[in-house]
C-alpha cells in the first residue's frame, strides 16, 4: 500500500508541472514565441566536424567523375562531332574563338566556323570583331572570299590597318587587291591613304611603292613606317631608297635624330656601307627594335664612336647580339677545335664588348 500511495504521489506532482507549463505557454507574448522559435532554429544547425580525411569522398568522386573538364571541353568543340559544332550560335562562336589560341583550331573546323559566320553570304556583311575573332585562322579561308572584304567598314579598315594579323604575303596581296575596289589606284599620291592603311601596304608590291614621291614620303607618319617595317625586304628597301632622295630626306650622313626618329624600322634596310657615315646625333635615336631588326653582318660596320653614342638599351641589345655571334657561331667554335687563332676583326670586336661591359657603357 506504500508504494502504490507513492505512485500516486508521483503522479499528481507531474500532472500538476505540466498544468502549470500549459498555463505558462498560452500566457507567452507573441515575441516571445518567436525568440524560441529562432532559438530552437538555431539550435538545429549542424556544425561539421572537421578530421583530416574530409576531402576522401571528393578525390573518390572526382576520380569516378564522368562530366567533361574545363581543359576537355574545348577538345569536344573542335575535335568532336561536326553536328555539336554547328549548334553552336555566331556570338558564341566569337566568344570562344576569341578566346582560343587560333593555331590550335584545326583547318576543317576554322572552314566550319568562316561558313557560319558569314551565313552562307560573302564577307562584306562581316565587320571588324569577326576579323579580330578569326585572325591567323583567315590564312584558311579562300581568297575568294577575302576579296570581298568590306573596307568601306571602318571598323574592318581599322583591323587590317592598326593589327597585325600574321597573314600570308599573298592574303594580303588580296586584301591590297579589295582595298582598290574601294578607294582606287591612285592611293600612293595621298599621304592621308598611306597613313590609314597601315599594316594593309604589305599587300602591295615593291613596284607600287616606287611610285610614291619624296614630297609625300616626308608626311608619312613614323607609327605606318614602323608597321610597314613588317612588310618584305624589297618593299622596305624601296622606302628606303625613296628615303634618301634628295628632295626627301637626303643620304645617311646629312641625317639628325629626328629624320632616324621618323624612318623608324625604315633605317634597319641602311646598306652596310652608308652605317659609318651616319652622325652621332643620329645614332642616338636608334631604337632597340630597330636594332633587333637588322641583318647581323650590318652590326659589324658600326664604329666605336657610334657604339658609345647608342642609348643604354639599344647598346645593351647591340652587344649581346655581337656577343652571341662570336660565342655561338658554328664556323668560329669549329676553327677554335682545329686549335685555329681567330681573325683579327673578331679579336678587336671582342675586346671592344670586354671594354664596354667592364665600364658599364
Amino acid at each position: 500500500m506504500f508504494i502504490l500511495y507513492i505512485c500516486l504521489l508521483i503522479n499528481s506532482c507531474y500532472s500538476n508541472d505540466s498544468e502549470d507549463e500549459i498555463v505558462g505557454e498560452a500566457t507567452r507574448t507573441i515575441d516571445e514565441l518567436i525568440k524560441q522559435y529562432e532559438d530552437d532554429k538555431n539550435s538545429m544547425i549542424a556544425i561539421p566536424d572537421m578530421k583530416d580525411d574530409v576531402h576522401l569522398y571528393d578525390d573518390f568522386y572526382d576520380e569516378f567523375d564522368n562530366r567533361p573538364r574545363v581543359e576537355q571541353s574545348m577538345n569536344m568543340i573542335f575535335f568532336g562531332p561536326t553536328s555539336s559544332f554547328l549548334r553552336i550560335d555566331p556570338e558564341s562562336l566569337l566568344h570562344i574563338l576569341t578566346s582560343t589560341k587560333n593555331h590550335l583550331v584545326p583547318m576543317s573546323r576554322a572552314l566550319l566556323a568562316w561558313d557560319m559566320l558569314t551565313d552562307g553570304k560573302t564577307a562584306a556583311f562581316l565587320q571588324g570583331r569577326e576579323y579580330l575573332a578569326l585572325g591567323t585562322l583567315l590564312n584558311v579561308v579562300p581568297e575568294e572570299d577575302l576579296y570581298y572584304v568590306n573596307f568601306g567598314d571602318p571598323s574592318v579598315l581599322k583591323y587590317f590597318s592598326h593589327y597585325y594579323a600574321n597573314l600570308l604575303p599573298r592574303k594580303y596581296g588580296v586584301l591590297a587587291a579589295s582595298y582598290r575596289r574601294y578607294y582606287g589606284e591612285l592611293w600612293y599620291q595621298n599621304s592621308t591613304s598611306i597613313n590609314e592603311m597601315g599594316y594593309l601596304l604589305c599587300g602591295f608590291p615593291a613596284t607600287a611603292f616606287a611610285k610614291i614621291s619624296p614630297s609625300t614620303f616626308k608626311e608619312i607618319s613614323p607609327i605606318t613606317l614602323k608597321r610597314a617595317g613588317k612588310c618584305s625586304i624589297n618593299q622596305t628597301r624601296t622606302l628606303y631608297n625613296i628615303a634618301k632622295h634628295r628632295d626627301a630626306y637626303g643620304e645617311p650622313y646629312k641625317w639628325s635624330s629626328h629624320e632616324v626618329n621618323r624612318l623608324s624600322m625604315i633605317f634597319a634596310r641602311i646598306p652596310a656601307n652608308d652605317i659609318g657615315s651616319v652622325g652621332l646625333d643620329a645614332i642616338t635615336a636608334i631604337s632597340s627594335d630597330v636594332m633587333h631588326a637588322m641583318p647581323q653582318d650590318k652590326l659589324l660596320h658600326f664604329t666605336k664612336a657610334q657604339i658609345l653614342s647608342m642609348n643604354p638599351k639599344t647598346r645593351r641589345l647591340y652587344l649581346i647580339r655581337m656577343q652571341l655571334r662570336t660565342s655561338y657561331d658554328t664556323n668560329e667554335l669549329s676553327r677554335r677545335q682545329r686549335g685555329v687563332v681567330a681573325s683579327p676583326s673578331v679579336f678587336w670586336i671582342s675586346l671592344l664588348i670586354v671594354t664596354l661591359l667592364v665600364f658599364n657603357l
